[in-house]
């Protein structure tokens, strides 16, 4: 795995070698109960390219099984039990992301997720590689997150998309699932 430095240099090198085959973005809705309360779709999100992380359950439970690997909580159960670098390692996982937009601040989180998820990847015999940085130089909005994957999303709305995107999500969540 890349510590926070390599990322950083990595994600600023002009060097990076091209990827063989053409990513497509995927714009992710991660927070409905905040985005419940504006008008339209999240800010900064393709119309064609989103989905909504509050219809793909996998995710969830992915990122609790994340944590829960790590035992459980000691004394009083807290608030939250996945941290943000076990949701973001579940999400990329089930959405294959080989790049994700963070900010500067973020860097830290990308590397424990990449961390994370190539530990659960190498566990389930799953092939994993690290996502790469996509640097946002004024951060990041909240309630919405964009990554890059090697396959395109299916058409459709946000719920058609999420919908239909769930099939390939629900095979690979089994798949990292195995016992």
């Amino acid at each position: 795995m890349n510590e926070v430095s390599d990322a950083l240099s990595l994600a600023t090198s002009r060097s990076l070698t091209q990827a063989d085959l053409p990513l497509y973005p995927v714009a992710l809705a991660t927070d409905g109960e905040a985005l419940a309360y504006r008008p339209g779709p999240p800010p900064r999100l393709p119309a064609g390219g989103c989905l909504s992380e509050a219809l793909l359950p996998e995710i969830r439970e992915l990122a609790l099984r994340l944590a829960l690997a790590r035992g459980w909580p000691q004394g009083r159960t807290p608030d939250r039990v996945a941290e943000p670098a076990d949701w973001l390692a579940a999400r990329i996982l089930l959405l294959e992301w080989q790049q994700v937009e963070l900010a500067l601040d973020e860097l830290a989180l990308l590397d424990e997720a990449n961390r994370r998820a190539g530990g659960l990847a190498k566990a389930r015999s799953v092939a994993f590689s690290p996502a790469l940085p996509v640097l946002l130089p004024a951060g990041r909005e909240p309630g919405a997150l964009r990554g890059w994957r090697a396959h395109p999303l299916p058409r459709g709305g946000v719920a058609e998309a999420s919908r239909r995107c769930r099939e390939r999500l629900a095979a690979r969540f089994a798949e990292l699932s195995e016992q």
